[in-house]
Order: structure tokens, then sequence, then C-alpha cells
């Protein structure tokens, strides 16, 4: 490594490490709402409300969105399936493809998530200056297409 390589490790670094800060608060964010909180774990959390957002998904879909193998993503539905929060039916497309939808209790749990998640993010963006808000949004976006 030569002389001018050293700023741009350190930068490199210094990156990852506030990367890392974010995601854990994040984390936390996430957590405090849906980990700590009866009657769903964090996973389960993130599948309702991606079920929610979409009204219906395959089985196969909701895995790529939550980045998660099928067998894994199958376990986390069956559970959701168990407590009363999602159904799951044959497609109607492909007979052998499984489409989940959320329940009437299941819908009214995602309804809550999404509204105290809203809150929370709206207290978290109100605690930025007016005049660096753009600029935060923009960088979001830089963010999400780097790590893309």
């Amino acid at each position: 490594m030569n002389q001018t390589d050293t700023p741009k490790v350190h930068n490199a670094s210094l990156f990852r490490e506030k990367i890392r800060q974010l995601e854990k608060n994040l984390g936390m964010l996430s957590q405090y709402h849906c980990g700590s909180c009866e009657p769903v774990t964090l996973s389960q959390c993130h599948a309702l409300v991606e079920i929610g957002r979409n009204n219906s998904l395959s089985l196969k879909q909701l895995s790529e969105i939550l980045l998660l193998d099928a067998s894994t993503t199958s376990r986390v539905v069956d559970q959701l399936v168990k407590k009363g929060y999602v159904l799951r039916n044959s497609s109607k497309i492909d007979r052998r493809g499984i489409e989940i939808t959320l329940t009437n209790q299941g819908n009214d749990y995602y309804t809550s998530i999404e509204s105290e998640m809203n809150q929370l993010f709206l207290d978290r963006f109100n605690k930025i200056p007016a005049e660096s808000r753009e600029v935060v949004m923009q960088s979001i976006e830089l963010l999400i297409t780097a790590f893309s």
C-alpha cells in the first residue's frame, strides 16, 4: 500500500463504522417495536409488513424480498399461520405455488405496526434540521444505490 492509499483506506474504514452504527440503531428501532413486542419475532414482523404492503405474495416472492432462503421463509410463514396472522393458499395461477395473505387479525396487527413505525420515523425525521432533510434523503438514495 502506498502513501496515497492510506486516506482512502481510513475513509473506507470510517464509512464502514458509520454504516455499522446506523445499522445497529435501525435494528434497535425495529427490535423495539417487533422484537420485544410479543407475539411475533423480528423476522415474523418483517414478513407481516411485506405481506401487508403487497396484499398477497407467493412464498418465493416473500423469500426474495426478505433475502431469506425458501425453507427459512416457509418456517417464518408457518409460525404466522399458527398465530392466526396469515393464510397459506394454493396459487390460482400455479397449482404448485403458495399464496400468502393476511387474516383480519394479521391485517389489524400490520396496520398497528405501520402506524407505530410511521410515527417513530416521523419523530426521528423531525429531529433532522429542516434545511438538511433533503440532503439526508439524497444521501440515503446514494447509499441504497451503492449497496445494491
